[in-house]
Order: structure tokens, then sequence, then C-alpha cells
């Protein structure tokens, strides 16, 4: 049943991500119901099955997909 969980938290990120609407590390804790440690370690397990890096944006204040150079 946690990975079901996980799963979850991790489509909603991916969608969170994608629409620019993560807030700061604090908020997106809020939001997937987690720890802000949790939310590192979605981002970071997410970094690893993902061609895109994912930054977070001061501008837009949100986590967001960038293109991986090379």
């Amino acid at each position: 049943m946690a990975g079901l969980k996980y799963y979850e938290r991790t489509k909603l990120l991916i969608e969170l991500i994608e629409k620019e609407k993560t807030g700061s590390p604090r908020e997106l804790a809020n939001r997937l119901g987690v720890k802000e440690r949790m939310v590192y370690r979605i981002l970071d397990d997410l970094r690893l099955i993902v061609n895109e890096e994912i930054i977070f944006c001061k501008e837009s204040k949100s986590y967001i997909f960038s293109k991986k150079n090379g």
C-alpha cells in the first residue's frame, strides 16, 4: 500500500511541475502530505527516471523541467 501512495504523490508532483505550480519545498510538502525531506527524496528519485533536469525557478517560485545539456 505504501508503494501506491508514493506513486500517487510522484504522479501529482509531475503534474504540478508541468503546470509550474509546486510552490516552495515547504508548500509542496504540505500539498503532498509529507515532510519536506520526503519532497527532496521524491525529487531525487524522479531525476533518475526523467530525461529532463528538475530545477527550482525563483521567478515562478516553482520546480520546473529543464532540458538536459548534452
